[in-house]
């Protein structure tokens, strides 16, 4: 189940007893709890009909005795327990009787809605009180928006602060901002602050232009990295490493940077392979699970190498990952080395 799912179930009165949240886009789980307490909860009677409780503090009987408390002039009660340590594989101590949990919800209160959530990422499919969970309601994984979704949620921000920008520009910016980027935890929280900057830096005016998009956001180091690799392609050495000198003073990783330097020349690789046996941009982001955008941007880029090419760069940077791994070189020497000798 995803979290459209869920405000169907919201808006058409048909909450489930139990929920488990979990996932990384944590902004979801504030527009789900948000639509509920619209929906649900009376302000003038909200602290008695919407109980929070923190997972890692509480016990079973404190669970259960929220739960088991009528809802006060309301027809339902919304009891949110956060970070409660049943839902991993890690190993924490807590005051929870997990078998006690389990029988309660198998027999959960109709008046109580009872809403687990989990900040992890994944979560034990195989613990006893996760099954229990499918089998008397949901599991609603929080992940991060893709395509269409994202596209329009950015456009409902911009909206929301009386500014109007193109789809073209939506792109951009989602791209700029680096909300995929694999070297960082950003959600839509972050996209959120960038957008209310560029709002701000354009003041009265109404349309956003890939312009304001390039002032306002920084450039995040999967873009210095798609730039470095465009640099490479089109033989351009020096803007090639000033691009990889200027990612160094931001206080980059080297190793980082080397590492996200490979991955990107290695789905340019898979990209290439897979345009050239006939598969649609759409397939192409399914197979190498990247959005649809991205993949436009790497076939744009793929048009600088043959395959063999990079066949040629992928086991050039394996040569320099080993002659610095195995103490031949130093990290920044070899890099800088590796970018001279690809771009001639």
């Amino acid at each position: 189940m995803d979290y459209k799912d869920m405000l169907k179930d919201i808006k058409n009165n048909e909450l489930k007893r139990v929920y488990l949240l979990y996932g990384n886009e944590m902004y979801l789980k504030d527009y789900i709890i948000s639509d509920i307490k619209k929906k649900y909860i009376d302000k003038a009677f909200e602290s008695l009909n919407m109980i929070y409780i923190d997972g890692k503090e509480t016990s079973t009987d404190s669970i259960i005795n929220a739960c088991e408390t009528l809802p006060f002039m309301s027809d339902k009660k919304i009891v949110i327990v956060e970070d409660l340590p049943l839902f991993t594989s890690k190993k924490e101590t807590s005051n929870l009787d997990e078998e006690e949990l389990c029988r309660y919800l198998e027999k959960l209160n109709a008046s109580s809605c009872l809403i687990f959530i989990s900040n992890e990422a994944k979560i034990d499919n195989r613990k006893k009180v996760v099954k229990i969970i499918k089998q008397s309601g949901e599991i609603v994984q929080l992940l991060k928006l893709k395509d269409m979704d994202l596209i329009k949620w950015t456009q409902s921000i911009f909206s929301r602060n009386d500014k109007k920008i193109s789809s073209t520009d939506i792109q951009y910016f989602l791209h700029q901002a680096g909300y995929y980027d694999a070297s960082n935890n950003r959600t839509l929280y972050d996209l959120e602050n960038e957008i209310n900057k560029i709002c701000s830096y354009l003041g009265e005016r109404e349309t956003v232009e890939k312009e304001d998009v390039k002032k306002g956001v920084i450039k995040s180091l999967q873009n210095n990295v798609f730039a470095l690799v465009d640099a490479l392609g089109q033989k351009k050495a020096d803007e090639a490493l000033s691009i990889f000198n200027d990612m160094i003073l931001e206080n980059e990783p080297i190793q980082l940077i080397f590492h996200m330097i490979i991955r990107q020349l290695r789905m340019l690789m898979l990209t290439k392979l897979y345009e050239e046996k006939g598969y649609s941009q759409g397939d192409i982001s399914q197979k190498i699970n990247v959005p649809t955008f991205v993949v436009k941007k790497l076939v744009s880029q793929t048009r600088n190498y043959s395959s063999s090419n990079l066949y040629m760069i992928l086991e050039k940077a394996l040569d320099v990952d080993r002659a610095i791994k195995t103490g031949k070189m130093e990290w920044k020497l070899a890099v800088e080395m590796f970018i001279a000798e690809i771009s001639n």
